[in-house]
């Protein structure tokens, strides 16, 4: 099983259509949040057309987590019953929690308290466009960073969770070249 998670693409088609083809090759494909629109504190990234981006991303059976710059007109022109703030997850056995991340900047949110009172193995969020795969007390946090509007000096990234050997997290920049793994 392979999964493929992106997030913060911010309206871009130009970035989505770089990983289209990676897209198709996988089992599944999350999006954890800040589809479609760049947001007050962002740039316009290159290739803005949510418009067409909607169409693009259609062609796909995506699951998607809201993010703080998704609103309700998002939900509905991307054809969605509903786009929830978090959800949980088994990839494979494996318990995992998905979130956009802007309670992270909350000083008073405990991610590793919080995944142990919910027996979670992992946590995926995106919000800050920086790459992170870290592990605290045995729970890994991992963040794909953002597909098109990176922060922190990182490239545009994106990550896959690869379960069909050795269970393994991997973070690529769109030369498909390794920016951070973990194995499970």
């Amino acid at each position: 099983m392979k999964v493929l998670v992106i997030s913060d693409t911010h309206g871009s088609v130009y970035y989505w259509n770089k990983i289209k083809k990676i897209a198709e090759h996988v089992d599944e494909i999350f999006h954890l949040g800040d589809v479609l629109y760049h947001g007050p504190r962002n740039p316009l990234p290159e290739g803005y057309n949510p418009k067409d981006l909607v169409e693009e991303l259609k062609k796909f059976n995506i699951n998607y987590v809201r993010g703080n710059c998704d609103a309700d007109v998002d939900v509905k022109v991307l054809g969605l019953q509903e786009m929830p703030k978090q959800t949980m997850e088994f990839f494979k056995d494996i318990p995992i929690y998905l979130f956009h991340g802007e309670s992270i900047e909350n000083d008073n949110f405990d991610v590793t308290s919080f995944a142990k009172n919910h027996n979670v193995r992992i946590i995926l969020h995106g919000h800050t466009h920086i790459p992170k795969i870290e592990e605290k007390e045995g729970i890994i946090i991992a963040n794909p960073g953002s597909l098109s509007l990176p922060k922190g000096g990182f490239p545009q990234t994106y990550m896959i969770i690869d379960l069909t050997n050795t269970p393994k997290i991997t973070i690529y920049d769109l030369d498909n070249k390794e920016v951070l793994s973990k194995t499970i």
